[in-house]
């Protein structure tokens, strides 16, 4: 099979993409309930664990700038594998790391894996579905399969006593069968590009989704990494608590992206989609940072949000997608995991030095942010 065709049925390729990044979210989710033994086992602040976050999206936005530059190979079967290779590696350095600058390197590994995984299936995907907007829905979805796994496996080993070992090396070996799968599937490349036919440049309104998805990696996984923390600290939560909390927060954001999943493949406008949930998880996130110390307000707050941000990845890449099919999921891949470098650390900080309720607003701040670039932007995509 080659980028000519687009089949309409799931194809062994976009199962492989699936499985692919289910892998992503399984072990992306896994830092927030581990954060603390992290910290403990390196002998550094709670905040500057989450540097181990910003080197893994340091690590992927290499990873996928270099594939949204070349132009000459884009074998996406090899692509994925290499990168779900390079994760598993970084897991199990991870789990064997005798020393923080150890860390470092198995996260900056794990980011570059991921990198080349998220860009791999996204253009698998991209180039062979014939619904792209609902395909491309269909492959975040199963990313959430994996966070919901991620964060309770992390947390409830650990609570029991389970080493830092012994969790990342589960994850490693859980990413080992996919490895084999995906290289089974079919070669995947992209139609060849000609003078006559070049690739069309990106559109200011795929520029603007790639500005709503900066902001919301960092808000996404932002949360996501500090929840557990969020959950300790107010309501005195165990690891296990705050890792299921965490879990319930990824499950809603399936939810959600399933959800959209069926308004896309209804013909619902994802320009709409996207501005609706923006602002019911700025609404969320509002109340999540006024929750105070009741564990049940707090619990509901984070699963509302959780809902409202699934479907903003699917929404704002079909809506650039649909103006710059060939050139966007790679790039919009790459300037949305920048938000990665800077927001979640900078959150943890806040959540350190200035308490939880004022780092849990953040996340609040930054759907301001996505709701200012993305209205105008889909006003321009409808005209």
């Amino acid at each position: 099979m080659t980028g000519h065709s687009r089949p309409s049925s799931v194809t062994r390729t976009h199962l492989a993409a699936f499985l692919g990044l289910a892998c992503v979210g399984l072990y992306g989710t896994s830092f927030g309930p581990a954060a603390s033994t992290l910290a403990d086992d390196f002998g550094v602040s709670l905040d500057r664990a989450g540097l181990l976050v910003t080197l893994l999206f340091a690590g992927s936005i290499s990873a996928s700038g270099t594939i949204a530059l070349r132009t000459t190979f884009r074998d996406t079967r090899a692509m994925t594998a290499a990168g779900l290779i390079l994760a598993a590696s970084g897991l199990v350095l991870l789990g064997l790391a005798g020393a923080w600058w150890m860390a470092l390197v198995a996260a900056l590994l794990i980011g570059t894996g991921d990198g080349l995984i998220v860009a791999g299936t996204h253009l698998s995907v991209a180039m062979s579905a014939r619904d792209v907007p609902s395909a491309i829905n269909r492959l975040n979805l199963w990313f959430t399969f994996g966070a919901v796994a991620g964060p309770a496996w992390t947390g409830i080993a650990l609570d029991a006593g389970a080493g830092r070992g012994l969790v990342y090396g589960v994850l490693a070996l859980a990413i080992v069968p996919v490895v084999v799968f995906t290289l089974a599937s079919p070669r995947m490349t992209p139609r060849p590009r000609s003078e006559h036919h070049p690739a069309a440049p990106m559109s200011p309104v795929a520029w603007a989704m790639a500005a709503v998805l900066f902001l919301y990696v960092g808000a996404e996984f932002g949360l996501g990494l500090w929840v557990a923390s969020y959950a300790t600290d107010v309501a005195g939560a165990s690891i296990a608590g705050g890792a299921l909390m965490t879990s319930g927060y990824w499950g809603a954001l399936a939810a959600g992206r399933f959800t959209s999943g069926r308004l896309l493949e209804a013909g619902r406008d994802p320009g709409g989609v996207l501005i609706t949930v923006i602002c019911g998880a700025g609404a969320a996130s509002v109340g999540l940072a006024l929750a105070g110390g009741s564990i049940a307000v707090a619990t509901t707050a984070a699963v509302a949000t959780g809902f409202f941000f699934g479907p903003v990845w699917p929404a704002a890449m079909a809506v650039a997608s649909r103006e710059s099919p060939e050139g966007a999921p790679a790039a919009l891949v790459t300037v949305g995991n920048a938000g990665g470098l800077a927001f979640p650390w900078l959150q943890g900080r806040l959540l350190v030095s200035a308490g939880p309720g004022t780092g849990v607003a953040m996340t609040a701040a930054l759907c301001a942010g996505m709701l200012a670039l993305g209205l105008p932007a889909v006003r321009r995509s409808r005209r």
